[in-house]
């Protein structure tokens, strides 16, 4: 490795010393994950447009260093990480569901970001940027990877997609994470859906991807580490669990967790515009990552046996 040996004091020592990790976009994600890192690993610092919303909600502010800044304007970004940053982790989510929403989330971030990180007397070490598998249009229950191009299917993956292709050279390290569907503690919205009997036709089957937040934020602290050790991660990752599923039979194994009776889904959902698809994690896997809940019944009945 260049710049010293193992062995090598010196370079024992660069190993460690504390690094700066700057969360943008800091908000449940960001937050939670912030509870994953070793202290004497990284000092952590989050941005936000109003840090005092983030103290006086979540449980877990006590772990981030709070910075106000606005994430769209290339100025608040490099006032802020003008005094280093070594790791960058961006995790914006639009404030909106609308184009507008998308555009200011993704594109005006991604743009201020590239911008300012240009004008750093030293760029991070890594850039994660967070995205999503919705910049997958297609449909047909074909199995896609990180080699299938993205053929976005609305306006929310073409944003998404464009912010990717913005950020993508912005640092000589830059790693792209699209995580399928997250659900865990707080992100329950499936289930909220089971509950009140509602479920996708059984035919044609609408095959779904999902992740577990803890496996959203056990990969990313996971890249951090390995890349902090010498690694090189790929340009792109997709973030799903082992087992796509179709929705129908995934919502008739919850009704029966759930404790219902198959009769309980009453209301079939037709949706106008069919997605389905098998999201591949081989990538995933093979940089080393092991996931904690490798299919929906495990985080489910994690989920569930929390919820009591």
């Amino acid at each position: 490795m260049a710049g010293g040996s193992a062995s090598d004091p010196a370079h024992r020592q660069s190993d460690m010393a504390q690094e700066k990790l700057w969360i943008l976009g800091c908000g449940d994600l960001g937050a939670r994950l912030a509870l994953h890192i070793n202290r004497q690993d990284y000092t952590i610092y989050g941005m936000r447009r109003n840090p005092l919303v983030a103290l006086a909600t979540k449980r877990r502010a006590d772990a981030v260093n709070w910075r106000r800044g606005d994430a769209t304007k290339k100025e608040d970004v490099e006032r802020l990480l003008t005094d280093g940053a070594d790791v960058i982790l961006a995790t914006f989510t639009p404030d909106e569901h609308t184009q507008s929403g998308y555009h200011r989330a993704y594109i005006d971030t991604a743009t201020a970001l590239a911008e300012a990180l240009t004008n750093l007397p030293r760029p991070p070490r890594l850039l994660i940027w967070v995205s999503s598998t919705r910049v997958y249009g297609q449909s047909g229950d074909q199995w896609l990877d990180e080699h299938t191009p993205a053929i976005p299917s609305g306006f929310q993956g073409d944003i998404l997609l464009a912010a990717e292709e913005i950020i993508s050279n912005a640092v000589p390290t830059t790693c792209v994470v699209r995580f399928a569907g997250i659900y865990g503690p707080g992100r329950d919205r499936l289930l909220s859906q089971v509950r009140a009997g509602r479920c996708a036709p059984p035919q044609p089957p609408q095959y779904s991807n999902r992740i577990h937040v803890d496996d959203c934020i056990g990969f990313l602290v996971h890249l951090m580490n390995r890349h902090r050790d010498g690694w090189s991660p790929e340009q792109l990752y997709i973030g799903a669990d082992s087992m796509p599923v179709p929705m129908h039979d995934l919502q008739q194994w919850l009704v029966k967790a759930m404790g219902y009776t198959s009769a309980h889904l009453r209301e079939i959902v037709q949706t106008s515009e069919r997605r389905s698809k098998k999201l591949s994690n081989k990538r995933l896997l093979e940089s080393g990552y092991e996931l904690k809940y490798p299919d929906y019944r495990a985080g489910y009945s994690a989920l569930l046996e929390s919820e009591g």
